[in-house]
This record gives structure tokens, C-alpha cells and sequence, in this order.
């Protein structure tokens, strides 16, 4: 067997969080866990989702989500390149399968998708690092995949929501109709035992999938935007124009007025009632409207729906099928829909409601990591009380280690929304939202990519004000945010710099 790249872990972003030691030490849990789970195949070292050890399977939104955290450590973790494994097999009509034997190259469930999130975690790969040499021969995958989809995933035409014609006899004909992306069934979509279409092949291609439909929305947004940096100003126009029709097609069709919620809808009128994480999917996608975004932010505080001890169950819990004891997709917490929800609610200006989840989940993941045996990370996690969640229909406790996903939470949710880090390195930036805390915290070693390092650290902060020290290989502006009071400050290069706000 290849042997894995040597992994210095003495070399990573170092969070300084003095009230809460147990989440920092749960981020270097995650990391060291990651660094056991870097396979190597055919000479590519690339991220292993965690799932078997005695098999190289890979899934394509495991691997998506674990890019995510990889890149505050991008010399040293291979998680953008894990995305080169799924180009590399790419069809030549476009297809990218849910998930590879990477060893064989085959299928193990063939002609199915997984969201389609490459488009997300090169955009972020790019902000962390200000690399954009990988977008010509991705954004060219990417657009294939696209193509494929939109040949082979969009259900037939049906009628609209609005639509008043066809028969009373018929079976819902109109002449005024639409069409949507479907998943093949609940394993495609990831969220395996949802209550959302029958677990049946091709039963899926009956229904409007909130998830995916939003997805492709999220995918045309950031293929205008990585157009942008490329120039193409006509490309960029195309996927803005299809971004903005998709975005008015969900909300007119997928907005329940009745629920002021997303949902999925069967095919050919009738919304299924389950409110499910799915249906958040439209805030990162840049789909919903300031009316929209504040009823989801009421779901996501009430505590008979989404606000459980430990957010934020995959499933409603006013619903019939909810487990409290974190059943899968039936309630269990997981660590990709939490990221999805957080950094939605970041993107349409609800980041002190994005910070209060991150903190109540890892007060979940910690006192987890505590109270359950092997002390470590779950696969998902029970919304009521520390204990890992359940496996689908059999019962038995989720699948220790899984870092895999599960360092999303300790690392990127960590320091972008606890510590309130968020960096924009082509714009030579750092976001640094500061909050109440007791005692230091920020980032020592922060990788900001070809700007080399900086830490930043509040020595102090009471939520009007607040003394830093901040250090940079590289002059960056350093926006600060503090309750409703914003401040920019140019940070030279290889001086520390003390400050207060």
C-alpha cells in the first residue's frame, strides 16, 4: 500500500478559545483523525470518507464536505484534490456517479448523483487561498456535469401551482407547466431514511427535490462568479441568468405559503409535509427572499421544530416520524447540514444566529465526546442529548472516527463562526466578527494561502469593545466587526500590530 504523505500537525492553524478548552481539543481530536484517514491511490493522496476501512469507497458529498474544513491546512491535507478523483472518472457525456471504488474505478450503485457541490468547495478553495489555477479545468467538469444533469435529472413537465386548466378527470394536465431536479431516491441526496419519496428506484423522479434543485442553484451562482474571475464575461451572464430563473422557479413553486417553508413537491400538485434540513438549502444557494429568509430564521428558533438541545435535527421535530434519539435522517444532527445551515445563514446576513448553533453544537459534540465510549467523533449525533445518533431501520450506534465530515464542526465551524474568522485572500482580507468572550481568542498560524500566515488574537473583548494583537507575512486588511459598529485596519506585513476596537 502507498504510503500516506507525511502529515506535520505542529504546522496547523492553532485556535486560541481560553473558555472553552474542550473545543480546542476537540479540534486537534478531529485533525488527528483526518491526518489516519489521508488514503493514497494510484500515487493521488486524497481524503477517505471514513465509512470502511477495508474499502476505498468515496462519496462525492462526503468528499465535498471534508474540503471544506481541509482547506485551513491546504499544504498539508489533500481535500480539494479528492475532487480529482471524480473528474478523472467523469463520463464523457458528463456523468460523475454518487460514489467510487477508487481502487477499481466502479460504480458500487451506478447511474445515481450525490448533490452536486464541486462548484461550492472550488469557490472556497479559491477565498482561502487565492489560487485560481484549478478553475479552467474544473469549471470545464463542472459545466459537463451540469449539462448532464440538466439531460437527466429534470422530471417531466408539470403544472404549475398557479395553474387553473386540464381536466377534473386528468391526472393534474396543464398546459401551463415547469420542470425541476429530481435525486433517485433518498440514498442519491445523501438523507437516506428521510420521509421524503419512496426508497424504490426511480421512484424519486415523482417528486421536486428542494435539495438538489437548490443545489444546481447554488452551482450556477458560483460558476458566474469563478467566470468572473476568469473574464468570461459572457459565461459568467449565462450562469447568472440561469441562476436568478432557477431561484424564482423554487421559490414559486417549492415555497409552502401554508408552512413558510421549503418543501419537496410530488409530482403533479401536492407538497410532502415533512419539514426537512433540506428545505435550508435555499440560503447558500442565494434562492430566497428577505421575506423567506426571515421565516426560515423563525423555524430554526423554535424549539417545537429546529431548535433542540443539540441543532439541527435533520427533521422537524413536530413531525410524526421524528426520533429523538437521532435516528438517522429522521432527527439525527449531522455535520454537512449543519455546515449548509450555518454558512447559509451567513450568507443572508444571520451570522449571530449561524454563531448560537455552532455553539450549541459543539457544547453537544464535546459533552458527546465525553460522556460516550470510544471519546471521539460520530457520524451524526442525537438532537436531544449527548449521545451519538442511530443507523437507519437496524438501531445500532452510528459509525465512530468519522472524520470523514464530522470535523467540520471542530474545525471550520470553530473558527468561522464561534471564533468569527472568515478570510478573502484574492482581496488580501480577513472578516473578524468579535463577540463577548471570557478571556483570549482568535487564531495563531491561520493559513491565508499565497499570503503565507497570520494570527490574530482579541486579548480581550465585552461585546462593545475590544484590545487585539494581530500579525500578518503579508499587509491585509483586517475588517473588524463589533455589535453594530464596523472598523477596517491596514495590517502591515512581518509587524505585530496591537489595536483596539
Amino acid at each position: 500500500m502507498p504510503q500516506r504523505p507525511a502529515i506535520d500537525l505542529t504546522r496547523l492553524p492553532r485556535p486560541v478559545l481560553d473558555e472553552k478548552p474542550g473545543w480546542v481539543a476537540l479540534y486537534h481530536k478531529a485533525w488527528s483523525i483526518a491526518a489516519r484517514n489521508v488514503r493514497v491511490t494510484n500515487g493521488r493522496p486524497h481524503m477517505d470518507a471514513a465509512w470502511d476501512p477495508n474499502r476505498n469507497f468515496q462519496w462525492v458529498w462526503d468528499t465535498c464536505f471534508m474540503a471544506m474544513y481541509c482547506r485551513y491546512a491546504p499544504d498539508q491535507f489533500p481535500g480539494v484534490q479528492s475532487l480529482d478523483n471524480f473528474y478523472d472518472r467523469q463520463s464523457a457525456e458528463g456523468h460523475i456517479g454518487m460514489t467510487y471504488d477508487m481502487t477499481t474505478s466502479e460504480e458500487p450503485w451506478p447511474n445515481r448523483i450525490n448533490p452536486p457541490l464541486f462548484a461550492w468547495v472550488e469557490w472556497e478553495h479559491y477565498l482561502a487561498t487565492g489560487d485560481a489555477s484549478r478553475f479552467p479545468h474544473a469549471v470545464r467538469r463542472i459545466e459537463k456535469l451540469m449539462a448532464w444533469i440538466d439531460a437527466n435529472r429534470l422530471n417531466a413537465p408539470h403544472r404549475r401551482r398557479r395553474a387553473s386548466d386540464g381536466p377534473m378527470e386528468g391526472v393534474g394536465q396543464s398546459r401551463d407547466t415547469y420542470r425541476l431536479y429530481f435525486f433517485e431516491d433518498g440514498g442519491s441526496s445523501g438523507m437516506d431514511d428521510a420521509p421524503r419519496s419512496p426508497r424504490i428506484e426511480e421512484a424519486g423522479k415523482h417528486f421536486d427535490w428542494i435539495d438538489l434543485s437548490s443545489q444546481m442553484a447554488l452551482s450556477f451562482r458560483l460558476l458566474a462568479l469563478m467566470h468572473k474571475v476568469m473574464k468570461n464575461k459572457a459565461r459568467a451572464a449565462y450562469w447568472a441568468k440561469r441562476h436568478k430563473a432557477l431561484s424564482k422557479l423554487i421559490n414559486d413553486e417549492l415555497w409552502s405559503p401554508a408552512t413558510n417553508f421549503y418543501h419537496d413537491r410530488m409530482i403533479p400538485t401536492n407538497f410532502m409535509p415533512s419539514k426537512t434540513v433540506a428545505g435550508f438549502w435555499p440560503m447558500i444557494a442565494g434562492v430566497c427572499t428577505p421575506a423567506h429568509v426571515e421565516s426560515l430564521v423563525g423555524h430554526l428558533t423554535n424549539p417545537r421544530e429546529f431548535r433542540r438541545p443539540i441543532p439541527v435535527p435533520s427533521l422537524s421535530a413536530d413531525d410524526p416520524n421524528y426520533d429523538k434519539r437521532g435516528t438517522y435522517w429522521i432527527g439525527g444532527v449531522w455535520p454537512p447540514t449543519n455546515y449548509m445551515v450555518t454558512r447559509g445563514l451567513m450568507h443572508v446576513g444571520q451570522g449571530d444566529l449561524a454563531h448560537d448553533i455552532a455553539v450549541r453544537y459543539l457544547t453537544g459534540l464535546e459533552a458527546t465526546f465525553r460522556k460516550a465510549t470510544p471519546h471521539t467523533l460520530w457520524e451524526c449525533n442525537s438532537p436531544e442529548k449527548p449521545e451519538p445518533g442511530l443507523t437507519a431501520y437496524r438501531n445500532h450506534r452510528v459509525k465512530p472516527d468519522f472524520v470523514g465530515w464530522s470535523g467540520l464542526g471542530p474545525i471550520a465551524m470553530l473558527i468561522e463562526n464561534v471564533i468569527g474568522i472568515r478570510a478573502d485572500v484574492p482581496a488580501a482580507t480577513v472578516n473578524w466578527t468579535l463577540r463577548r468572550r471570557k478571556g483570549a481568542f482568535g487564531v495563531e498560524n491561520l493559513s491565508l494561502g499565497k499570503l503565507g500566515h497570520a494570527s490574530l488574537i482579541c486579548e480581550r473583548c465585552d461585546g462593545r469593545a475590544a484590545r487585539l494583537c494581530v500579525e500578518s507575512d503579508s499587509p491585509i486588511q483586517l475588517v473588524l466587526k463589533i455589535g453594530k459598529r464596523r472598523k477596517s485596519v491596514r495590517v502591515p506585513a512581518g509587524r505585530s500590530v496591537d489595536m483596539s476596537v
